[in-house]
């Protein structure tokens, strides 16, 4: 990640308010963020609506073809970085283990998350 942080930084995509993978930063960095301007839009008197969107496993569920894509397009990610991204995410497969019982393993797009994928 170290190589690539520059690269995204720089990227016109890249969120100034971005917490993951940034020095310094956290999700109590990332919430104090979040409540300083709730309490100064509420000093200002200023209406303020939060909405929060729990997106914990996004990343296993979204078609990794489309993340890779983005990637490419969005970020300008390629050569080497792109190659190790698309080794990560190609050729994964699942298999559900219960005792000394074990499903087929099975290649992923994605990750499945419904026990009725394995029978």
């Amino acid at each position: 990640m170290a190589r690539l942080r520059p690269h995204l930084l720089a990227s016109a995509n890249f969120s100034e308010y971005q917490s993951a993978y940034m020095k310094g930063h956290s999700t109590e960095t990332a919430l104090l963020e979040v409540l300083d301007g709730l309490y100064t839009a509420d000093d200002n008197k200023e209406v303020t609506v939060l909405i929060g969107i729990h997106l914990s496993a996004v990343f296993d569920t979204v078609d990794h073809e489309i993340i890779l894509e983005r990637l490419q397009t969005e970020f300008g990610v390629t050569g080497t970085p792109m190659a190790w991204l698309q080794s990560y995410l190609d050729g994964r497969t699942q298999y559900v283990k219960m005792g000394q019982h074990q499903s087929l393993a099975i290649k992923t797009r994605r990750s499945v998350h419904c026990w009725s994928c394995f029978m």
